[in-house]
């Protein structure tokens, strides 16, 4: 079918559609599924759905718009969804409170002369200042490689619609998407989300995705969140929005837009753990800096930077409070130094909003670990600072100075806790870590004391600098386990040490601790001569003074598996444990024994060692 002419501008002419399929879209019905603030419980966004295909020729919308494609109506059939969608959205009440989020084809995405404006505009053709707009650009389609994404993405932002990537991580286009389309929004796929409490390999991806995407000043949703501990999960980690059945499933018979959604709000407030330190502390050194509206009168700029204590960045926001981005004085002085300065701000060649002048800024959430603001904080465009936001609006700025003086405090404080071989967290951390582990409640645990198998004799026959050899290898192996695994490694003195792994499934966490093990057995044997390899033993003497053989350096440990459910288990009773189940782990063939707390109702076996040491109990597994 060919192609209609386009007017001046890029834009075609709207097509008629062919009366087959006009008669197809209007059988079909629009559902809304809200996006909410995962910490607020907020609206912040309907996303519309296609729904009553059941009675066309199509079993899904890919179909439908596949079909569309190869007739060559893709960009018409795509307006007219959108158009149904929109007067839907228009239809309930409260609307203007929040963002209707629309799917698009990644095919019509840079076409020149779709004619992707027109739904969104009033009956003059002038956008609807009431509307807001993002267009989710789904991964699962490959992107044509003869058009810039970029250039379609500035049309977009220019008239007043937001991008986001949808179902990130599982399509085609992946990091050369996100980093070409530069979105407001990324939704993390259920792919990942799906059991993403119980599997540490999904955290650890959706932990760098938070990072980076932050860094670069985007927001997170997590898509197809169900049950509570996805939740927490996904929120712990940073995640700013959640879409799921756990907070509603997508309604037709939706007449309202709601304010807040009381499933999050009662999930917020039942979680009875702690805020973290970072919490606190970023709550304390933020300035909570007035914003700017993105709609604001760029006259209102002098305003604002007028005065001797007047700050050199200006936070800009949108209707919903969501940080935009910063317009910093020093790209300004032109105007503002000017004696016409006011003149050329109304001069409506330079622009018509302050859009035009914002530029990208790192984004935080007000829990985000140190490190992670950190992180934020080296990317290039963070030399002016990283805004903070709480439920995803607009919060406070940390400043420069501010995020310098924290990294300083961490600095000192890691210091003072870290063994100073290997550079591991110690006893004070590794105690603050398992507090927290227990009052987690909700989570599994996996906590494991390591040591040495007869490091003496080794130490003694092969001298403190070999010794110091094998325990520097095996914290780099403990840094390289906990950063792959997203758990935590510390060392506790000497040759002992001790790793954490929470929310994984206990045999994929014991599995990995029991690997750990393994791998150290193989690599000890590199501190060893030909020799002693190939005997598998070497010549020391025993804690007596006599000479005899002792086997190659291994590790040996206690793993302790604490259930989840509500106890009131405390550090000492994890260290009694421990004790009391150390000589079993370095009898076990695998050297490890697992217990479990709190202990089941059947009586544990003995132990090798005399007993279960004070009576911290539990049930060994060997």
């Amino acid at each position: 079918m060919g192609r209609s002419p386009r007017r001046p501008g890029g834009e075609r002419p709207k097509a008629a559609l062919p009366a087959e399929w006009t008669r197809l879209l209007a059988g079909l019905s629009v559902a809304f599924q809200p996006i909410v603030q995962m910490r607020t419980g907020r609206c912040h966004g309907m996303e519309a759905l296609l729904r009553g295909l059941e009675r066309s020729p199509f079993a899904s919308p890919n179909d439908l718009l596949d079909a569309a494609c190869m007739q060559g109506l893709l960009a018409e059939v795509e307006c007219a969804l959108h158009g149904k969608a929109v007067a839907a959205f228009r239809a309930l009440d409260n609307w203007p409170d929040a963002k209707l989020f629309l799917n698009i084809d990644a095919r019509v995405v840079g076409v020149a002369g779709s004619p992707w404006l027109a739904p969104f505009a009033l009956d003059g053709g002038t956008p609807d200042p009431r509307l807001t707009v993002s267009l989710e650009i789904s991964e699962r389609r490959e992107l044509r490689p003869d058009h810039s994404i970029e250039q379609a993405i500035d049309r977009y932002r220019q008239a007043g619609i937001g991008v986001a990537l949808d179902d990130f991580g599982v399509g085609f286009a992946g990091l050369r998407l996100l980093y070409e389309s530069k979105p407001d929004y990324l939704k993390i796929d259920r792919y990942f989300i799906d059991g993403i409490d119980q599997d540490t390999r999904k955290r650890a991806i959706a932990h760098a995705l938070v990072g980076y995407a932050h860094a670069l000043g985007i927001l997170i949703i997590a898509e197809g969140v169900e049950t509570e501990k996805e939740f927490y999960t996904c929120r712990d980690l940073g995640c700013d929005f959640a879409q799921g059945y756990l907070i509603a499933r997508p309604s037709l018979e939706l007449h309202a837009v709601p304010e807040r959604y009381g499933i999050v709000e009662e999930l917020n407030r039942r979680d009875r753990r702690k805020p973290n330190e970072a919490r606190l502390r970023l709550s304390e050194v933020i300035e909570r800096q007035p914003p700017l509206a993105v709609n604001s009168p760029k006259t209102e700029l002098l305003d604002y930077f007028r005065g001797d204590n007047s700050p050199s960045i200006a936070p800009i926001v949108d209707r919903q409070q969501r940080p935009l981005g910063l317009i910093r004085e020093r790209d300004l002085k032109r105007f503002v130094y000017s004696r016409f300065g006011s003149e050329l701000l109304r001069n409506k060649g330079l622009g018509d909003t302050l859009l035009d002048l914002v530029v990208k800024s790192p984004v935080c959430d007000i829990s985000t670990p140190l490190d992670q603001v950190i992180e934020a904080f080296s990317a290039e465009e963070a030399s002016d600072g990283i805004i903070i936001i709480e439920g995803g609006e607009y919060a406070g700025f940390l400043s420069s100075g501010a995020l310098i003086r924290l990294v300083h405090e961490r600095n000192l404080a890691m210091a003072a806790d870290q063994n100073p071989l290997t550079r591991l967290p110690g006893n004070a951390a590794i105690v603050r870590h398992i507090e927290r582990a227990l009052q987690e409640q909700d989570r599994k645990h996996v906590l494991a004391y390591l040591d040495f198998d007869n490091f003496k004799p080794f130490n003694d026959r092969f001298g403190f600098r070999q010794g110091d050899r094998a325990i520097l290898m095996f914290s780099e192996r403990l840094k390289a386990w906990a950063s792959g695994n997203g758990g935590f490694a510390g060392h506790i003195g000497g040759d002992d040490f001790f790793v954490a792994l929470s929310g994984a499934a206990e045999e994929d966490a014991l599995a990995r601790v029991a690997d750990l093990v393994a791998q150290f057995r193989s690599d000890a044997e590199s501190l060893y001569d030909a020799e002693a390899r190939e005997a598998g033993c070497f010549e020391g003497k025993d804690r007596y003074g006599a000479v005899r053989r002792f086997p190659l350096l291994s590790a040996s440990g206690v793993v302790v598996v604490i259930a989840p459910g509500p106890h009131r288990l405390t550090s000492d009773a994890i260290n009694t444990a421990i004790a009391g189940h150390k000589a079993i782990a370095k009898e076990s063939p695998d050297k490890l024994c697992t217990v479990h707390l709190p202990p089941s109702l059947s009586p544990p076996p003995p132990s090798a060692g005399g007993g279960l040491g004070g009576g911290g109990g539990g049930t060994p597994q060997h």
